[in-house]
């Protein structure tokens, strides 16, 4: 064999092994780095936002793998508090994963999401927005309305009402009247039978 020949082969190897060795790690990430991402979320990460929203959206680049009976894709909402306002049920509708959420009162509310991308590997992240609705803090602020004291002419009126009637006492004004006539009576009386008796006396002492 031409000792000329022999050394190109020799560098074709050199250069297909260099090849390999550069080309083939490049073909071996692809995959790895084709994972879907969360392009959007609605309420915007980090974003204050005026009304308590309904509903939490998160959009990826690429529909995620849909497998409801399997809870495939998870999304909790919790307000700054630690309690959870989402219901557990996430909806898929294309790249778009959400859930709805219930209650809550201005605060910090945050976000853990978890799905498979559509080449399936599980991806997962978490981001935070602020709720301060007017609303509520005029509520929270506005003193409290205090309870009317009963009035003086009220409890005056209880006692008032609580005093039995005052029994009507008899007039005894013409009581002296009413006696001196019964002894008037009484003494024309024994007058009459005083008179009586003397005259019986003297006709029978005739």
């Amino acid at each position: 064999m031409n000792p000329r020949n022999k050394k190109q082969r020799v560098r074709v190897r050199v250069r297909l092994a260099l090849a390999a060795a550069i080309f083939i790690p490049a073909f071996a990430a692809a995959p790895a780095m084709a994972h879907d991402a969360l392009e959007s979320t609605v309420p915007g990460k980090d974003t204050t936002v005026t009304t308590a929203p309904g509903t939490v959206s998160l959009t990826l680049s690429e529909p995620p793998m849909d497998a409801t009976q399997l809870n495939l894709s998870v999304i909790t909402v919790s307000d700054e508090t630690g309690k959870t306002l989402s219901d557990g049920k996430v909806t898929v509708d294309g790249p778009t994963i959400s859930t709805a959420i219930s209650g809550g009162n201005n605060g910090v509310y945050k976000v853990l999401w978890r799905t498979v991308s559509s080449d399936g590997h599980p991806i997962e992240g978490n981001y935070s927005f602020t709720v301060q609705d007017p609303a509520q803090a005029a509520i929270a602020t506005a003193p409290a309305t205090p309870t009317p004291a009963e009035g003086p002419a009220s409890s005056a009126a209880a006692p008032a009402a609580q005093t039995a009637p005052e029994q009507i006492k008899p007039n005894d004004d013409n009581a002296p009247i009413a006696v001196g006539i019964a002894a008037a009576i009484l003494a024309v009386a024994a007058a009459v039978f005083f008179i009586a008796r003397k005259r019986r006396e003297k006709t029978l002492g005739a």
